[in-house]
């Protein structure tokens, strides 16, 4: 049987098995199926990719804020006292910051703040309220501003979800401004740079599109903005309201305990609707550690939804028929590796060692039939070591009283075992001569003193100058590698009446 027919068998099962199974599952529960086993194998990874997204989101806010405070026209206006060079060094620092992100969301908030805390500038807005950083009793409202503009060239920029003053939820950036061209030579820190994105229906919206999951930004006990639309594709709000509660719930409070800052979805209903909802604590740079121990802990998260989808008795049974198929393939898969090895590798197996035996020197070696499927290949293999060597071709050559080819020209080569070291009865100046001799000369010096040889012992031979010489490089070959020297050269040796090639490394 050949491979074609095996292939075509396995094929023809393989195929019946799969169609007989897809009747079974199909009729309107494999999109059913489809659809819950999605929903379960990606579920469970939302919530991290969700967080990753929010750090990814953090590191470039973190970044635009350190690049933007070392900008000379951020500098230069906290560093003049007059206000129109203020007004025109801020612009041209804002231009700057939108030139350099093009073809990003740009920021909702772009301000310099002085040392004092106050806003100077923001982009947008021309009479900025000074005070809008700051609580009744004029301290700053965000900590991480305050800890900046306090020791702000000592520590790296600070990236968090913060509840902006009247803004709600925002991805906030800060870094210090330094001006390091000061009367005294010492560095002083003359205000910091602001940067906010809004973390609102629209960002939830772009979030789910990519999660393929709904998703809600909280903190504390409240949700500030969703991904929930309704039939105008508007932010529903009342969704808000409806997921408020689960924040309450003590399994997805752990996100802000747990060292992933991740919670495993749970169920929870939701306006009369299951879903799977997952907890994410939101992140924050530099982390808790390089910051005083009394900063404030995180309490911005989002959660992940999802529908969760039915579980139907029919999904057991189409579990049971797929691993049923799948045991069956691969019994079928294993029973035609088994043929194949037995018709096909075999014979392979037997070329092979054919071949290594022609690699190590045996060039009267010859490849017998192997099988119907690779006996082209063991034929080709005789015609072409036939016009190599030049003996006579498959079907040319003559037979033995037993049937097997008489292979005319063969040379034989001594033992190789002695070839570790020069002949005994060599000298070094024997030797010195033999390396010097030109390859050429030495080639038909040695096919010149062997057919003598032979014929002076009664065993002419018809071995060709070709097919002399090709024996003699290959066993050089080989010989060179074992014996890592740098050449081998070979004497004619005539012992007991048997005429040999003795190799003779050369190191």
């Amino acid at each position: 049987m050949s491979r074609t027919i095996i292939g075509a068998i396995v094929g023809v099962a393989i195929a019946v098995l799969t169609a007989v199974c897809y009747v079974v599952v199909t009729g309107g529960l494999a999109d059913r199926v489809k659809a819950d086993a999605k929903l379960q194998m990606s579920i469970a990874r939302i919530p991290a990719q969700a967080q990753n997204n929010a750090r990814l989101d953090l590191l470039n806010t973190q970044a635009q804020a350190e690049t933007m405070a070392k900008d000379e026209g951020v500098v230069g206006a906290l560093r003049t006292t007059a206000t129109l060079d203020r007004v025109r060094e801020a612009d041209l620092a804002f231009s700057r910051f939108h030139s350099n992100n093009a073809g990003q969301t740009q920021p909702d908030v772009l301000a310099l703040v002085d040392a004092g805390g106050n806003i100077v500038a923001m982009d947008g807005v021309n009479n900025p309220v000074a005070s809008e950083l700051k609580d009744k009793d004029g301290k700053l409202v965000w900590r991480g501003l305050a800890l900046t503009l306090e020791s702000g060239h000592t520590r790296p920029a600070i990236a968090e979800i913060w509840n902006y003053p009247g803004r709600g939820l925002m991805r906030t950036g800060v870094a210090a401004v330094v001006d390091r061209q000061t009367a005294d030579g010492v560095p002083k820190i003359i205000g910091a740079v602001v940067i906010a994105y809004s973390q609102s229906s629209k960002l939830a919206r772009e979030e789910q599109a990519v999660l393929g999951s709904e998703i809600a930004y909280f903190q504390g006990d409240k949700v500030y903005a969703s991904s929930f639309r309704k039939g105008d594709n508007t932010e529903d709000a009342r969704m808000q309201q409806l997921i408020a509660p689960l924040l309450a719930r003590d399994d997805l409070k752990q996100a802000f305990s747990s060292d992933s800052g991740i919670v495993s979805p749970v169920t929870a209903t939701i306006d009369g609707q299951t879903y799977l909802v997952g907890a994410v604590r939101m992140p924050r740079y530099p982390n808790t550690k390089a910051l005083p121990a009394d900063y404030p802990p995180v309490t911005a998260g989002a959660l992940v939804l999802a529908p969760a989808g039915r579980n139907v008795p029919e999904h057991a049974t189409a579990g049971r028929m797929v691993i049923v198929l799948g045991a069956i393939a691969l019994l079928l898969a294993l029973g035609a590796m088994w043929l194949s090895s037995r018709r096909i590798l075999d014979q392979v197996d037997e070329l092979e060692v054919g071949v290594a035996e022609i690699i190590n020197g045996n060039l009267e070696r010859t490849f017998r039939p192997v099988g119907a499927d690779l006996d082209g290949l063991a034929n080709g293999l005789n015609v072409m070591l036939a016009r190599l060597l030049g003996r006579p071709e498959p079907g040319e050559e003559e037979m033995d009283d037993d049937g097997n080819p008489i292979v005319p020209g063969r040379v034989e080569f001594e033992d190789e075992d002695g070839a570790a070291a020069p002949p005994a009865d060599s000298s070094s100046a024997e030797l010195a001569a033999l390396a010097r001799e030109p390859e050429p000369d030495y080639y038909k010096r040695v096919y010149t003193e062997y057919l003598e040889a032979r014929r002076a012992t009664g065993h002419p031979d018809e071995v060709s100058f070709e097919g002399f010489i090709a024996k003699l490089r290959v066993n050089e070959g080989k010989l060179k590698a074992q014996h890592q020297c740098k050449a081998v050269r070979f004497r004619v040796v005539t012992k007991d009446g048997k005429v040999t090639l003795k190799p003779v490394p050369i190191f």
